[in-house]
C-alpha cells in the first residue's frame, strides 16, 4: 500500500470518527454516565462514555481528529505550487518569503500525528479563553453551545493541522481589516 492510499484510509477512518463523535456529543446525555460515576458503583462501560459524550471531553477528541484529518489533507494534497513559490523566492533573494515558503514546506510534509497535537493545543487554547470569561461553561450545555463549540475548535483544529500558516495569514489579514461605510 503507498502513502497516499494509506494517508487516504485513515482519512476517511478519521473523518466517519469525526461524524461518529460529533453525533454522540450532541445527541447523548452524558449526564447519567457522570452521576453514575461520581455516586459508584464505577464502570469503565460509564467512565468511557462520560468521556464520549461530556461536552468538555468530546470537543477536546473532536479537535484532535480535526487536527490528524487537517495533517492528512496537507499529506494527501502535497507542497503542491509552494516549491516553485520557494525556488522563485530564493532566485529573487527574498530571504523573508523563502523562509516563510520554508516553514509552510515544513508543515505541509509533517507527520498527521504532530498536527493531531496541533489540534489538542488549539482546543486548550480556546477552552482557556472560554474559561476566562464564563465561570462554569459547561454545567448545563445546549446543542446550541455544542455546535458551536465544537464547530469552531473543530474548525480550528483543521487549519492549523493542515497548515498553520493560513490560520496565520487569515489573522493577519484580519488585523488589517478596516471596516467601511459611515
Amino acid at each position: 500500500m503507498n502513502k497516499k492510499t494509506l494517508y487516504s484510509c485513515a482519512a476517511v477512518i478519521a473523518l466517519l470518527l469525526w461524524i461518529v463523535l460529533f453525533s454522540a456529543g450532541l445527541l447523548m446525555d452524558s449526564s447519567p454516565y457522570r452521576t453514575r460515576i461520581v455516586n459508584g458503583p464505577f464502570t469503565m462501560r460509564d467512565f468511557t462514555a462520560a468521556i464520549l459524550l461530556y461536552t468538555p471531553s468530546n470537543v477536546a477528541l473532536l479537535s484532535v481528529v480535526s487536527g490528524f484529518l487537517g495533517g492528512c489533507a496537507s499529506k494527501l494534497a502535497g507542497p503542491g505550487d509552494v516549491v516553485a513559490k520557494l525556488e522563485l523566492a530564493q532566485s529573487k533573494g527574498d530571504q523573508r518569503a523563502a523562509r516563510d515558503l520554508e516553514r509552510r514546506m515544513m508543515y505541509l510534509s509533517e507527520s498527521p500525528a504532530t498536527s493531531m497535537l496541533r489540534g489538542f493545543l488549539v482546543y486548550i487554547g480556546v477552552i482557556s479563553g472560554i474559561l476566562l470569561l464564563i465561570s462554569d461553561p459547561f454545567k448545563d450545555p445546549t446543542a446550541e453551545q455544542f455546535i458551536r463549540t465544537a464547530g469552531l475548535v473543530s474548525a480550528i483544529a483543521f487549519v492549523m493541522g493542515y497548515d498553520p500558516t493560513r490560520f496565520e495569514e487569515m489573522i493577519a489579514k484580519f488585523l488589517q481589516w478596516k471596516p467601511s461605510g459611515p
